[in-house]
């Protein structure tokens, strides 16, 4: 283990792409430790805390993204999907504590931890989103696994109930939109569409968990037959990914394919293709079902080949105009993360240069300013020429906690 991040982090980045003004002038021969160290321990623990420490401006909101220019997080409610992203930074950060030395001690960043999850304990009881894994997990789990705590078990057990309340037999998936809005689309009828994202892939990891914490198997197949469904209506020959499949909810036949963040139908969205990958990593630990690790390395293999000599900084969607260039920092994070969760499941390391890549032009290329509220800049939420609202260019709150987890994970490699 320790000689493969070795290996990865002496591997340089290409010498060509569409990055031509920057060519990484300080740390072309830093490590990529040593940049992981300067930026997650210094940089990352400085903003997360000081963003801890200062109360919300409406109180039970959390940090969401940025504006574009002084990169100061907007905030959204608890049952917002991303509301468990902060407070699961800060659990990372935690865990990072006990294995280096940062500015603030271990008990410090616990307490913050502690006091940011406890806004969100509501959303355990929350039918209205396929979006728990994402909520709850982050922090709740962190603290089950750290603690023992039984609390948390409980929270983490009522969460998966309510995720697995919106499963159809019918279609042998979990609901993700009850309704979509776009200037393009108005999907708002539950019993004519029956709505399923790429990024669902994510929130199987709490089924899995509550069937381990209960027994009850029945968490497990319903993960597990959702990612059977996803994987074969989701995907195209080339292991890119769609964004959105409707389905008839009356026979489970699909009615249509669409984008709704990503450029077009035919497009592939580089965060869905990042959570495509990660999420098909996750169903494998859990089932060690090949098909499913199969579906990994595939759409692994998909989204390292479409970065291509672009010196790991990834697009927001990969046949988008290149005029501008718009960046999107969360699917490099995600994708990071989810490559290393692969080797680490399987020893198989073809991956771990582009993980290189990417991991070091976001911590030398697109660092958010001094006095910022995120580490990273250049993320997008949403470019689509139709959406209700577009934001790209910003600081997230998921891009950071990607990057913390892929810190971590760099971590565990090392230590094993």
């Amino acid at each position: 283990m320790l000689e493969n991040i070795t290996i990865l982090s002496q591997l340089a980045p290409p010498e060509k792409g569409i990055v031509t003004d920057q060519h990484f002038p300080t740390s072309r021969q830093a490590s990529l430790q040593q940049l992981c160290s300067d930026v997650l321990n210094h940089i990352a623990a400085a903003k997360i805390m000081r963003v801890a420490l200062r109360p919300p401006p409406t109180n039970g909101y959390f940090p969401h993204r940025t504006d574009s220019t002084q990169f100061l997080y907007r905030y959204e409610p608890s049952h917002w999907w991303t509301s468990g992203f902060f407070p699961g930074s800060l659990w990372l950060l935690f865990e990072r504590s006990l294995r280096v030395n940062l500015s603030f001690s271990s008990d410090e960043i616990l307490a913050q931890a502690l006091k940011w999850q406890k806004g969100m304990e509501q959303e355990q009881y929350n039918q209205e989103t396929h979006d728990l894994g994402f909520m709850i997990l982050p922090a709740f789990y962190r603290h089950y696994k750290h603690f023992n705590n039984a609390a948390s078990k409980e929270v983490i057990i009522n969460a998966g109930a309510s995720l697995a309340s919106r499963w159809s037999e019918k279609v042998q998936c979990l609901r993700s939109w009850d309704t979509c809005h776009t200037k393009r689309f108005n999907f708002e009828n539950k019993n004519k569409d029956f709505l399923v994202i790429i990024d669902n892939m994510m929130n199987l990891d709490l089924l899995y968990i509550c069937s381990e914490l209960t027994g009850d198997d029945e968490f497990r197949r319903i993960a597990t037959a959702h990612a059977h469904t996803t994987l074969q209506n989701h995907l195209r020959e080339d292991s890119s990914t769609y964004h959105l499949v409707n389905y008839n909810p009356e026979t489970g036949e699909v009615k249509g394919r669409y984008t709704i963040q990503g450029y077009d139908d035919s497009s592939c969205w580089s965060r869905g293709q990042a959570w495509a990958l990660y999420g098909y990593a996750t169903v494998y630990k859990y089932t060690k079902d090949s098909k499913f690790l199969d579906a990994a390395n595939n759409c692994t293999r998909y989204f390292c080949d479409r970065i291509g000599n672009n010196h790991g900084a990834v697009v927001w969607d990969f046949d988008a105009p290149r005029s501008p260039i718009i960046l999107d920092t969360s699917a490099a994070a995600i994708a990071c993360s989810g490559i290393l969760l692969l080797y680490q499941l399987t020893g198989d390391s073809r991956y771990l240069p582009w993980v290189t890549q990417m991991m070091r032009y976001c911590l030398s290329q697109t660092l958010a300013p001094d006095g910022s509220d995120t580490v990273l800049r250049d993320a997008t939420v949403n470019n689509n020429k139709d959406a209700i609202e577009q934001s790209s260019q910003t600081g997230l709150v998921y891009a950071d906690y990607y990057l913390l987890e892929a810190g971590n994970r760099l971590l565990d490699i090392e230590l094993n």
